[in-house]
């Protein structure tokens, strides 16, 4: 068996529209036969992505870049090394390269895209490619000697290298939840994370939200501008997942200076610092699990089935308490039927509420910050996934 971290979450979101569908309105979903806030897995792992930059948790050489802009990308790497090259020729070099390596279709016939990036305006790929950084580096390396020259005898040349670097496992972001490139299957990377919808415990009704917009230099009380907007307010589960065998797997190519704990508290404390941006400025809706539970085991369950009927908050008293109770109680039954005795859990709680860590008194490590979940709970990850290694027994 493998060896997974789980984490799972409590928190309380004001009211906002953090991840909206095509119309605009707040994500939901129905659950136990009621519409219950949802916010998307994919938008959630965007901003712990993003998060892993802003707050200085890996180096930004040790990350990868989604985008269409690759081309652009790659001949500035090239013209670092070759400024005697005209852009046009690096261009066209990049170019070629990315196409022989990921096999991405030719850029539309009007060439050069109208947003603004913070590349060399070049094509842009028919798709997003997720390139690790290091990645481009070393293609840039491998094509520079002959950038001046035939193409097509450099692609030739040093067309093992150039799959050997693009297939590279040198990106911890990609490491952590895998790549999918259709054209190319020998790029692909399995993701070593799952990471669940947020799910509202209790039943929620969108709020409408009338606004207006006032000339500051009119006279008159006319507003200029009226509309309305939607939101909404919920107390959501959030669960993710971490696989320590398949991050080691994924990490076998790494160059940078983090060992497996260490990308673990990463993935840790972005789970729990990062949030999406949706509509921030108009709600100002960052906030921090009111509880966070990390479980080292075998197993790698979800626990929603904790709110499959939905909290009701009862004379004011709210829902985050309730559903801490909830979450406890179910964890307890999953863990004491399904448990692995041969390989007990370990498990860390952070509650800054005293009534929420009591609910799960004497079942899990009692912590006072992120930073002591973060490390005991990455630091028990490697210990049983280096265990596992060096017993054979990795898979």
């Amino acid at each position: 068996m493998s060896i997974h971290l789980t984490l799972h979450a409590l928190q309380t979101l004001p009211p906002s529209n953090i991840n909206r569908d095509e119309l605009g309105s707040p994500k939901t979903c129905v659950y136990g036969g009621v519409t219950r806030t949802r916010v998307s897995s994919q938008s959630w792992k965007r901003a712990m992505r993003t998060h892993f930059t802003s707050a200085a948790l890996i180096p930004k050489d040790d990350l990868a870049v989604r985008t269409r802009h690759g081309i652009g990308l790659l001949t500035d790497a090239l013209l670092r090394r070759r400024p005697d090259l005209s852009q046009d020729t690096a261009i066209a070099v990049s170019e070629a390269v990315l196409r022989s390596v990921t096999g991405i279709a030719a850029p539309k016939a009007n060439g050069k895209t109208a947003a603004r990036t913070t590349v060399t305006d070049a094509p842009d790929t028919a798709e997003k490619l997720f390139l690790g950084l290091r990645q481009i580096e070393q293609l840039a390396d491998l094509a520079a000697p002959g950038a001046d020259g035939d193409i097509k005898a450099l692609l030739k040349a040093n067309a093992p290298a150039l799959r050997r670097a693009a297939s590279s496992r040198d990106a911890v972001d990609i490491a952590l939840f895998g790549r999918m490139i259709a054209t190319a299957a020998d790029l692909n990377v399995d993701a070593a994370c799952q990471v669940a919808h947020a799910l509202g415990v209790h039943r929620v009704d969108i709020q409408p939200d009338f606004f207006s917009v006032v000339d500051d230099l009119t006279v008159d009380a006319a507003s200029g501008h009226i509309g309305t907007r939607e939101y909404l307010s919920s107390t959501v589960y959030r669960h993710a997942v971490l696989t320590g065998p398949a991050l080691t797997r994924n990490l076998a190519d790494y160059a940078g200076a983090m060992d497996l704990a260490q990308v673990t508290a990463a993935f840790i404390r972005s789970f729990a610092e990062s949030m999406p941006q949706g509509s921030i400025t108009s709600y100002a809706h960052t906030t921090r699990p009111d509880l966070l539970l990390a479980t080292v085991s075998r197993t790698n369950l979800n626990l929603s089935g904790a709110f499959e009927k939905p909290v009701e908050a009862h004379d004011g008293s709210g829902h985050v308490t309730l559903a801490a109770q909830r979450l406890a109680n179910h964890n307890h039954q999953l863990t004491t039927a399904f448990g692995d005795p041969n390989s007990p859990d370990a498990s860390w709680l952070l509650a800054p509420d005293p009534e929420l860590a009591a609910q799960f008194h004497g079942t899990a490590t009692q912590v006072t910050s992120l930073a002591e979940l973060a490390d005991a709970a990455a630091g028990e990850l490697a210990q049983r996934t280096h265990a596992q290694e060096k017993n054979g027994a990795l898979r």
